[in-house]
């Protein structure tokens, strides 16, 4: 019931955030016009926040897709917990290891700019991922892998970003971790909330204002040259 109630706050806030978008045009025809716009490699490396049965655990993302414009990113990340988790598993009666808890996926993912106004931008990540949750431990210098299964995990969220003077981005992001499918075998809760503190260069106006910069200083040097 949980999960429902929080998947349809944020379906509601979506809903909401679009609703005020400045232009008059529907979502769909902002979409096309999206689609239009020039296409270019998009690459980044995050960490975002969440919670495992109660403790603290960053994930970390490298992924990489095609970006159409400044509003549209598509593309496939890989995920994985970078936080040193452990939990006690019992191998023979009255003998009992720590192993590490460790889930990794493959995700698919979207982000959609519905709102940018002034230095303020609003955006919509969304990423549905496959892989694998397990426990590992050492036991007599030997690693031991056990309790592997398939996880399958929902991720959508919401983002927003100040831009100071077009060239940093500074901003913060919510969303959650909805479990679409657990892995059993581990007694651990890994539906949880995300978060993340953002603080970006934007890559792309820096290096607009440097092609700005020296062309005049190329030009003077072609008029000299004459």
């Amino acid at each position: 019931m949980l999960r429902v109630y929080i998947f349809n706050c944020i379906l509601a806030l979506l809903f909401c955030s679009v609703s005020i978008h400045a232009q008059t045009m529907n979502l769909s025809d902002s979409l096309r016009l999206v689609f239009k716009q020039k296409k270019s490699p998009s690459f980044k490396f995050e960490t975002r926040n969440s919670f495992i049965t109660g403790s603290s655990a960053k994930i970390y993302g490298i992924k990489a897709g095609v970006a159409f414009g400044k509003r549209f990113n598509a593309g496939i990340g890989y995920n994985f917990i970078g936080t040193e988790l452990t939990q006690s598993l019992e191998l023979t009666k009255n003998q009992f290891v720590q192993a590490d808890i460790v889930m990794n996926y493959i995700a698919p993912f979207v982000e959609y700019s519905f709102y940018r106004k002034g230095p303020w931008e609003l955006s919509v990540p969304i990423q549905i991922g496959a892989g694998k949750s397990f426990l590992r431990y050492t036991l007599d210098e030997q690693q031991h892998v056990v309790n592997r299964n398939t996880v399958v995990l929902y991720e959508p969220g919401m983002t927003f970003e100040y831009k100071i003077l077009n060239v940093i981005g500074v901003g913060a992001g919510f969303g959650y971790r909805i479990m679409l499918k657990n892995n059993r075998d581990i007694e651990q809760q890994f539906t949880s909330p995300v978060y993340a503190l953002r603080l970006r260069l934007i890559f792309d106006e820096l290096y607009g204002r440097y092609k700005r910069h020296i062309a005049p200083t190329n030009r003077k040097g072609e008029e000299n040259n004459e």
